[in-house]
């Protein structure tokens, strides 16, 4: 072939031995020659790019060649090999079932195929692209296709085998093409690069090989393009810059990034590739794949061989693999799945990704109760320790707290943010443990402050971390700096408890504060949210909501808010029928039928 052929029809493969993976179908159509047992008609099945043409053009070369055939070793050299392997052999006819797919084409070409070989000893019939023939079409075909004239051999090729009718596909044998890993596409590539005297790394050359999704064809025509782009040198700049894919430093970066909750770092990733002129969408799959493999070396302890091609730092990926721990890997890999997904469907792609990124850095920016869930988990994660490598927490931005549905809201002015003390803190959105009235033995969650007297972390008691003396005391509340934090108390009270129960203190503010007691106030009017509060479990609920932003436990009392002054707790008092229904709906969340 001329100079100006592409690569992948120069580089076709020509015989059974020069087939690079597919081993099962080498195999079968190598018995059936040896053992003269071909059959009349094969239904080839494979994506794009994975040989099923080059596979049929092999077999018709073999049963034709004029040196010895039918032979498994084509000479390549003779005139019946020449022409196959130029398309234009008499006995061999291509056809495209795209543009020849109505009757009349079909009809056409059973009239030919009355007709006996030419000039070798096999008429061979490649059908590319055969699901797309109409259904009558495929009636025509049918007879022919199961009767057909001796030495005489039909090659269906497809990619959707669902759109070949059932009938047809009964009368073949059916040969399903495996997609290429990413390790044979590197050896073709290796191979070609070395017959045309390329001068290319294997960095560069296991880029080509991913980007090629499993295509021989693609994997190829990439090296074809860069060909012309770079000359005979090929360095790896060139090979991301013609692709616009994502080195491997920058696929490191996003996912430590992630690891370190760090929503900041994932923007400013996602706007790099921007700048670089990369399609978002693009990184987000090359993202994806870089996932896949933590994901296996999570698994296995080690780097597949699969992918040997592709981890250039093999130590940085398994370090990064330990760091990145399973729930927060596998959630990543779900949210970049699903934002590929809304790009297929139209939605914009760097805002996509972007938000995929940022839910998986900070579960807590996900207002759903997936996200919910999430920082449950993180949470657990803190307070119950588990074999796998810990999940990072995330790094709260200053001045942010959590409310009850999970969005970010500033802080009280004058308020400093939480501080986490060691890594495995969970400052967000904390869950307090509210002991019952008759708590069962067993460790006890223990609020622990900041140094500053900030909102620290919740800790297992009995854990070194938790009873440890730490360098600096918790500075004590006084009232008007608790008045600036009651909203952020109010907000953790509605995440651990019930919004019923945080509604009995709306309205409400601190009235009184010592070292030990709390003092709510409560408006004239809440006569009812007051009587609820006074349940203990509601008293243990408002008290740990106070110590997660406080870092204190306070014993909390009631007074009114009219005269300021502390009240003891009130008297009985017979309820009228109105606050009667009221109580019973409350406590039941019974609704009133008339």
């Amino acid at each position: 072939m001329s100079e100006s052929t592409s690569l992948y029809r120069r580089h076709r493969p020509h015989s059974f031995d020069q087939v690079v993976g597919q081993q099962h179908v080498v195999r079968t159509l190598s018995n059936a020659i040896t053992q003269d047992k071909v059959h009349h008609a094969y239904l080839f099945v494979g994506s794009r790019g994975t040989g099923k043409t080059s596979m049929a053009k092999i077999l018709a070369a073999s049963l034709n060649c004029e040196n010895g055939g039918p032979t498994l070793t084509p000479c390549g050299t003779c005139e019946s090999c020449r022409s196959i392997a130029a398309g234009n052999s008499v006995d061999v006819i291509e056809m495209d079932a795209a543009s020849n797919r109505s009757v009349d084409d079909i009809r056409e070409l059973r009239d030919r195929v009355a007709f006996a070989p030419t000039a070798g000893r096999w008429k061979v019939y490649i059908l590319d692209e055969a699901h797309m023939l109409t259904k009558e079409a495929w009636n025509a075909f049918l007879k022919t296709l199961e009767e057909p004239p001796p030495n005489t051999v039909f090659i269906l090729a497809t990619t959707e085998a669902h759109k070949v009718m059932p009938t047809i596909a009964d009368r073949c044998q059916r040969f399903d093409f495996q997609r290429p890993s990413i390790e044979q596409l590197s050896e073709v590539l290796a191979r070609v690069a070395d017959a045309e005297s390329i001068t290319i790394d294997q960095p560069a050359i296991s880029m080509i090989s991913r980007s090629a999704s499993g295509s021989f064809r693609d994997a190829l025509g990439t090296l074809d393009q860069l060909l012309s782009y770079s000359g005979n040198e090929i360095p790896l700049e060139d090979v991301l810059e013609v692709l616009g894919a994502a080195d491997g430093d920058l696929l490191f970066g996003v996912v430590d990034k992630v690891t370190e909750a760090d929503p900041a770092g994932v923007l400013t990733a996602v706007e790099q590739v921007v700048r670089s002129g990369r399609d978002p969408a693009r990184f987000a799959r090359d993202l994806l794949g870089h996932l896949r493999v933590l994901l296996f070396t999570q698994t296995t302890g080690q780097i597949p061989e699969a992918f040997a091609v592709t981890a250039s730092d093999p130590d940085r990926l398994v370090r990064q693999a330990k760091a990145i721990g399973p729930a927060n890997l596998i959630r990543t890999i779900d949210e970049l799945a699903a934002a590929l997904g809304l790009i297929r469907d139209g939605d914009e792609a760097r805002l996509a990704v972007e938000v995929a990124l940022l839910k998986a850095a900070r579960p807590d920016f996900d207002p759903s109760s997936e996200g919910l869930a999430r920082r449950l988990e993180r949470l657990e994660q803190g307070i119950q320790p588990v074999a796998s490598p810990p999940m990072p927490e995330p790094g709260g931005q200053a001045g942010d707290v959590g409310d009850a549905g999970g969005r970010i809201r500033s802080a009280p002015a004058g308020v400093p943010p939480a501080t986490p003390t060691t890594p495995a803190a969970t400052t967000e959105e904390p869950v307090p443990q509210v002991q019952e009235s008759t708590p069962e033995p067993g460790p006890e969650a223990v609020a622990v402050g900041g140094p500053d007297g900030t909102p620290g972390e919740v800790r297992p008691a009995g854990s070194p971390t938790a009873t440890a003396p730490t360098n600096a005391a918790p500075e004590v509340f006084d009232l008007s700096r608790l008045e600036q934090v009651w909203p952020a108390v109010l907000d953790s009270l509605g995440t651990s408890a019930s919004g019923m129960v945080a509604s009995y203190f709306d309205g409400t503010h601190p009235v009184g504060l010592d070292e030990s007691k709390l003092t709510v106030g409560f408006p004239a009017d809440a006569a009812f949210n007051r009587r609820n509060a006074e349940r203990p479990d509601c008293r243990e609920q408002l008290a740990a909501a106070a110590a997660v932003v406080t870092g204190i436990r306070f014993q909390v009392d009631y007074a009114s808010l009219d005269g300021g002054q502390q009240a003891a707790d009130p008297d009985p008092e017979v309820m009228d029928e109105e606050d009667f229904i009221a109580r019973v709906k409350s406590e039941f969340n019974a609704e009133e039928v008339i």
